[in-house]
């Protein structure tokens, strides 16, 4: 956590701060990011870097927070069409939260993917049961409960498919806006939505199709995806 004396710094010498940080961990991951690069982007002396923060790994927790912060507001503010989403339309919202992240904070979605790599969600350990599961827990868990309301075919191997699901949430949002194209400038500005504009839409369309012929409850539901 940034000491009190960062703390106690006025707003525009933190942001100052904090921007040159950005700039770093979005081009470097946590291992390779330099502390000389980052005072010198700050305008700071080297010695005042550890009068805010221990080390390099504690700033880069306290970016982490400016990551989950920023992620949480693109998350609330695309519409929500129902309290009750099924299995499905849950995903989809969850992919273009990834997306909508992507276009209105690259560098800080660049960082969260650094952060993945580097936590080696292979696998993680459930914090109820102590197994092993696919993925970081959260797919995990959605994907179980897919299962138990019948969206999802109980064939389906929860440990593959949550860590199937992992890779295209970290990799899909670059993709995804290379093909949105001349579109994402107004996405950035704040003018548009992703989730308004029909072409992007029909980007998601297919992807969920996609998707949702590999997952769903019945091999009927697949072959009509796949017929299509």
């Amino acid at each position: 956590m940034p000491t009190k004396t960062y703390l106690n710094l006025p707003e525009e010498k933190r942001q100052k701060i904090e921007k040159a940080a950005i700039a770093e961990f979005a081009t470097n991951p946590l291992q390779s990011a330099s502390i000389n690069a980052i005072v010198s982007k700050a305008g700071i002396a080297k010695g005042s870097f550890y009068q805010y923060f221990e080390s390099i790994d504690d700033l880069h927790d306290h970016i982490l927070t400016i990551v989950r912060k920023k992620k949480l507001e693109v998350i609330n503010s695309l519409p929500l069409d129902s309290a009750n989403l099924d299995t499905f339309r849950y995903l989809r919202r969850v992919l273009q939260a990834a997306v909508e992240f992507q276009i209105r904070y690259p560098d800080l979605a660049s960082i969260e993917r650094f952060q993945r790599l580097s936590a080696n969600h292979l696998s993680s350990v459930d914090p109820e049961t102590g197994e092993r599961m696919g993925g970081d827990g959260r797919f995990h868990a959605f994907l179980t409960q897919g299962i138990l309301h019948d969206d999802i075919a109980t064939w389906v191997d929860v440990d593959m498919a949550a860590f199937m699901l992992e890779i295209i949430e970290g990799g899909i949002a670059p993709y995804l806006v290379e093909r949105i194209g001349d579109k994402a400038p107004e996405f950035t500005s704040g003018n548009l939505l992703s989730v308004d504009d029909q072409r992007t839409q029909d980007l998601f369309d297919n992807l969920m199709d996609i998707l949702e012929a590999g997952l769903a409850r019945t091999p009927q539901i697949r072959k009509d995806f796949y017929s299509k």
